[in-house]
């Protein structure tokens, strides 16, 4: 190991380290002074002997504007694209001068105090923390960061999320407002419980119409997993009206698949008068009136396609004449004449003054 003094072009003096350690060495700026230098040798060659050095070394720590810029790159393709740009967008705003490593949980937290002083709801706020946390997440995988500064970073405390319930009267509403493109979605949903990015990427070629069996194939969730929808009447019917305009049974423009479908759902809301409800509110209705109409729920799971009961059970809005009718149902069962009855009081008082 050695220390050596140089001098830099601009005349300040600055020492060195160097040394050599599995055959492979080391060697780089210690500092403006002798001490300075034996100490990050001292650092460097402990982080050698552990493994440290080359991992950080491997770090490429851009800035977070640079990494933002790649991360949209390669999520182009998905669905929730324009909503992930807008929660980036904001977060650029605080931390668009700040490299990876430089930002902290502490820096975090400010964030979410900045924030709420522009009058986001915490809802807003965990939605843009935790884009960042994922992010992050993808930026150790991809090489770089080292660490997670939102893993130790608490989300924001968010009242329960009322469940909205479409009722078959408001359902016919909607349809009966909506504009041509859209109405055939609202139609599908309500009949089959299919989500809005299952609706939009139906394609043709899932579509099984037949004599007895009519079903329809959607591939769902993280593992692309399959499940089959049986269609009813209303829906074929419907299929068989559709005019094919390329792969996609709901298509966009030039039949290419669309993308949102926000403005006819508030156009259609809007014409009909009925409280906001969102394309997944639909989804919830429709397991609702399956139970309602005395469906086992592990078909209706099955159907849906949820992956336990638990899930399923947050979406059975029961309206409160289907809970007095399941009650009733144990009228009559037991026989009266062997219910208990209650004695009449004045009976046993006059038993009692007779005796006495």
């Amino acid at each position: 190991m050695s220390l050596w003094q140089e001098k830099k072009k601009d005349g300040s003096k600055v020492w060195f380290y160097r040394f050599q350690y599995m055959g492979r060495r080391y060697c780089g700026i210690g500092g403006t002074t002798k001490t300075q230098a034996l100490r990050t040798q001292e650092k460097i060659r402990a982080q050698a002997i552990s493994g440290e050095y080359d991992i950080q070394q491997k770090v490429r720590n851009p800035f977070l504007k640079e990494f933002a810029g790649k991360f949209l790159k390669r999520r182009i393709h998905m669905a929730s694209y324009e909503r992930q740009t807008i929660l980036i967008k904001h977060l650029l705003r605080y931390f668009k001068n700040k490299s990876l490593a430089e930002v902290s949980p502490e820096d975090v937290e400010e964030y979410k105090l900045w924030r709420k002083t522009e009058g986001v709801s915490n809802a807003t706020v965990n939605r843009e923390v935790a884009m960042l946390k994922r992010m992050f997440n993808l930026a150790i995988t991809w090489g770089d960061s080292r660490k997670n500064p939102v893993s130790d970073v608490t989300f924001l405390r968010e009242p329960p999320k009322k469940e909205r319930y479409v009722t078959k009267e408001e359902a016919a509403k909607l349809i009966k407002v909506a504009s041509d493109h859209f109405k055939p979605m609202l139609v599908a949903v309500f009949n089959t419980g299919m989500r809005l990015q299952e609706v939009l990427s139906l394609k043709w070629d899932s579509v099984k119409i037949r004599d007895i069996g009519s079903e329809i194939e959607v591939v769902y969730g993280k593992g692309a997993k399959k499940r089959f929808i049986p269609l009813n009447e209303t829906m074929i019917d419907l299929l068989n009206s559709l005019e094919k305009q390329g792969e996609y049974v709901f298509p966009g423009t030039h039949g290419k698949r669309l993308l949102l479908v926000r403005r006819p759902l508030e156009t259609a809301i809007k014409r009909s008068g009925i409280e906001w409800a969102t394309f997944h509110d639909f989804r919830h209705s429709w397991a609702s009136w399956m139970i309602e109409a005395g469906n086992d729920p592990y078909v209706v799971m099955e159907i849906g396609g949820w992956s336990d009961m638990k899930t399923l059970t947050r979406y059975l809005h029961r309206c409160s004449v289907h809970t007095h009718q399941a009650v009733k149902k144990l009228d009559g069962i037991l026989n009266a004449s062997n219910m208990p009855v209650k004695p009449n009081i004045l009976e046993i008082d006059d038993v009692r003054t007779s005796v006495s």
